[in-house]
């Protein structure tokens, strides 16, 4: 009898648990997300700096080209690069909008702009998937996010 006590709080324990150890893995799945998509912005700011020319990068809609990628481009494309594919960023089935709160843009176009000078226009970028949600404020000077808001399901 004893035995079936230990064993029944045992299962009963590991039951409640199982909810906890998913909120874990949710987080670590947002985070990693974030963590990609803040080394992708960090790329963008590199090769404006390095080149001495401002890229763009660009949040494309659904297509069969782009299959709603963000890519890296710079603003102004030389002969070379003319025919060749931009850098890309995708998510999977997860969305990712970028919310330009200073812009005077009624309807902002789904560009970030990264300057030479490694500055860039400051953003929000907020991601939502089936592991959950978070928003991220980037710094203009250092184009470093940082996560305002995070949600797991």
């Amino acid at each position: 009898m004893e035995l079936l006590l230990a064993i029944a709080l045992a299962v009963i324990i590991m039951a409640l648990s199982i909810p906890i150890l998913g909120s874990i893995f949710s987080d670590d799945a947002l985070q990693e997300s974030f963590n990609k998509f803040e080394a992708f912005v960090q790329k963008a700011q590199t090769k404006a700096v390095k080149e001495r020319r401002t890229y763009l990068l660009i949040w494309h809609e659904p297509d069969a080209k782009h299959e709603g990628a963000i890519t890296l481009e710079p603003e102004i494309l030389t002969a070379e690069e003319a025919g060749t594919d931009a850098e890309s960023f995708t998510f999977g089935d997860a969305e990712l909008t970028l919310e330009r709160p200073f812009t005077l843009e009624k309807k902002p176009l789904a560009e970030w702009p990264f300057w030479k000078s490694g500055t860039c226009e400051p953003v929000r970028v907020a991601y939502k998937s089936r592991a959950g949600t978070w928003l991220a404020e980037f710094d203009p000077l250092t184009t470093r996010g940082t996560i305002i808001d995070m949600d797991n399901r």
